[in-house]
């Protein structure tokens, strides 16, 4: 299969390297190239949006199209705006969307996709930051800004960042089967596979960001290892408080009480974990 990525000028580098990297690792445990990579611009060579990486691009606008990509990639980026301003760049990717079998943006790489019409009608996900923008923008979009990646007929979109690697995931299990997609997050070191309904932004990162001293490191504890006892007792022995004073001060950070958090968070590890497949008896132990 031929994966093409776009690059233009101050695109953003990990929605490239990300979901390249875990297609170069299918190849690699599959022992031969089932995805041939390439990257095509507008542009020799294209400076990501730090400016402090360039890479050199493999084919021109022209050349991308002769090759008949199988799957298309769109990063995002603080250049994809200038970018949709493009009319040959926009011309090329609508002809190259109808040869491909799948056209996939990545974060605000869905703008550009936007530009070109091609989503119209289409549900589709970007990152939350930048969802209403895409909203407002484009009304003819349904957008859905709380999912880490998003499938309407044959159009992929992201939430960008890290769920690029999601994204290349749920492609190669499309394309090679659960095993193998397991594999390459094995060696990608991605702790769980995330599914395309999981919320961006989780409940547990809330309650992270809402902690302070000392209750930070007590929702760090409580959420590497969710399914221990973990009693009231137990919690305000860790802050080194009574019960009473643990209870109150809790509650006046978060707004609900210890109990309630805990379950929040073994919800939301629960739903990760269901939907990352199952499980072999030494992850589960591991988790315990």
């Amino acid at each position: 299969m031929r994966v093409a990525f776009l690059v233009f000028p101050h695109f953003q580098p990990i929605d490239l390297s990300g979901p390249w990297q875990a297609f170069t690792t299918a190849n690699e445990e599959l022992g031969h190239v089932a995805y041939e990579l390439s990257t095509f611009g507008p542009q020799a060579t294209a400076s990501t949006s730090d400016g402090g990486l360039r890479v050199v691009v493999g084919h021109t606008l022209e050349e991308s199209l002769a090759s008949r990509p199988h799957t298309l990639i769109v990063p995002g980026g603080e250049g994809v705006h200038a970018a949709a301003e493009d009319p040959a760049l926009l011309e090329i990717l609508r002809a190259l969307d109808r040869v491909t079998q799948r056209t996939c943006s990545v974060c605000t790489g869905a703008f550009l996709l936007a530009a070109c019409g091609l989503l119209n009608g289409h549900q589709v996900t970007t990152h939350w930051r930048t969802a209403e923008r895409l909203r407002q923008r484009y009304p003819q979009l349904d957008v859905v800004d709380e999912r880490i990646f998003n499938t309407s007929d044959k159009y992929w979109t992201t939430a960008g960042v890290t769920a690029s690697i999601d994204l290349a995931l749920a492609l190669i299990e499309r394309d090679h089967g659960v095993i193998l997609a397991q594999r390459v997050a094995r060696r990608l070191v991605v702790h769980l596979r995330r599914s395309g309904d999981q919320r961006q932004y989780s409940q547990t990162l809330r309650l992270q960001d809402r902690a302070g001293a000392p209750f930070g490191k007590l929702i760090d504890k409580i959420e590497a290892r969710p399914l221990l006892r973990w009693t009231v007792d137990d919690m305000a022995m860790e802050c080194d408080m009574s019960r009473r004073t643990f209870q109150r001060k809790f509650k006046q950070s978060f707004g609900m009480g210890p109990i309630d958090v805990l379950r929040i968070v073994r919800s939301e590890r629960e739903l990760i974990l269901s939907s990352a497949g199952r499980l072999t008896k030494k992850e589960v132990d591991h988790e315990r």
